[in-house]
């Protein structure tokens, strides 16, 4: 659910982003073709200069200058993509923290709802291996969230997973799901704590996730059609 509502923002954001890419890209194109006509101009004024003695290693200082301008362009064009692309994704973090509260909500309740049963999950792997005496099973599993996200969004995150989940986890479990009093230095999204063990569902770890499966689909979209 989190990262299906993820996706549709991005896919907002990236058609936005679009426009902004041609004339971004068409700036730093014709900075490009600055940069060659300067060094092009340099290297004839370097040719026209130099004596017929001089010619070979005239010519290789030439070559050197077309080699440097180049690799400006190519870096300069290469900057830009980059700078599209953190701006996009830029673009998505702050379109959700700053999201309608309840969308807002749905997204942290299914973050904590699948962190949940991750660990319910590996607590029940925990007793097939080592048996129910053995298995380590925390008291409470705590809900931290950063201080904003805590006073507006704490106890309604909280109890919406429960509901979410109810008749796919005992009830028993889901009473240990509490609201923590401690807070996250986080940006947005949550921390999950079962005894020692913590499940980092911040949004900064989401987006990073969320890049790593993207950036490509998204480079794709917006320079594939100007390369």
């Amino acid at each position: 659910m989190a990262i299906n509502g993820l996706n549709k923002i991005t896919d907002k954001i990236l058609s936005e982003a679009q426009a902004k890419a041609d004339q971004i890209l068409a700036d730093a194109q014709a900075e490009c073709d600055r940069i060659n006509a300067e060094y092009a101009e340099r290297a004839e004024k370097i040719r026209s200069d130099i004596s017929t003695e001089a010619e070979k290693g005239g010519m290789e200082y030439v070559a050197r200058i077309r080699s440097t301008a180049a690799t400006s362009k190519r870096n300069l064009l290469l900057q830009t993509k980059s700078d599209l692309i953190d701006g996009v994704f830029a673009g998505v973090m702050e379109q959700t923290r700053t999201m309608e509260l309840d969308k807002y909500n749905e997204i942290l309740i299914g973050l904590l709802s699948a962190a949940l049963l991750e660990q319910l999950e590996s607590e029940e792997i925990s007793r097939t291996l080592y048996g129910e005496e053995e298995a380590l099973v925390p008291e409470a599993y705590e809900v931290i969230f950063n201080q904003r996200d805590r006073d507006r969004s704490g106890k309604t995150v909280v109890e919406g997973t429960k509901a979410h989940l109810s008749g796919k986890v005992s009830g028993e479990k889901l009473a240990r799901l509490t609201l923590s009093q401690q807070t996250a230095n986080i940006e947005g999204g949550l921390i999950l704590r079962c005894g020692s063990v913590e499940s980092n569902c911040s949004l900064s770890i989401l987006f990073a996730q969320l890049r790593e499966s993207l950036e490509s689909e998204v480079a794709r979209t917006l320079f594939e059609a100007r390369t």
